[in-house]
């Protein structure tokens, strides 16, 4: 791959300009990270709606019909439901990991194989989770391991 870029004044924004002899997945996959940079959603905490970019999410998880989304520093809810969540968001680096859970798989440090075929994953923010036997085989395609 040949990168080039064209730094001009004149330039009112930036594009982005991809010439290939076809598309594949390489080129879908660079086209959804580029696209990443905007993705966002919302969630709401003490009554207030925040703004939060998917890149500071490190997990999603489903309690009593309640869907919240955790990052490094807050939790918030989302109306959304995790197959919707699962949908909208699979191509950007978040995997179903069990039947409440959806994590970024950008956001785990160590993966950590357990009794019964299952994984535990340890968070850059050091907090540990389970990846169910089922989901198991989605996170290996994922990370290519």
């Amino acid at each position: 791959m040949k990168v080039i870029i064209n730094e001009d004044e004149n330039n009112k924004e930036i594009e982005i300009i991809i010439n290939c002899k076809n598309i594949d997945d390489t080129v879908l996959k660079l086209i959804n990270k580029l696209k990443e940079e905007d993705n966002v959603i919302t969630g709401t905490k003490n009554g207030r709606v925040y703004v939060i970019k998917l890149d500071s999410i490190l997990y999603f998880e489903s309690v009593d019909k309640r869907t919240f989304i955790y990052t490094k520093e807050d939790v918030y809810e989302t109306n959304l439901r995790l197959y919707e969540i699962e949908d909208k968001y699979s191509s950007n680096h978040f995997f179903r990991a069990s039947k409440s859970t959806i994590i970024n798989i950008t956001k785990i440090a160590v993966i950590n194989p357990i009794i019964g075929g299952r994984i535990e994953v340890l968070l850059e923010n050091k907090e540990k989770l389970i990846v169910s036997r089922q989901y198991v085989p989605i996170l290996k395609a994922k990370l290519d391991y």
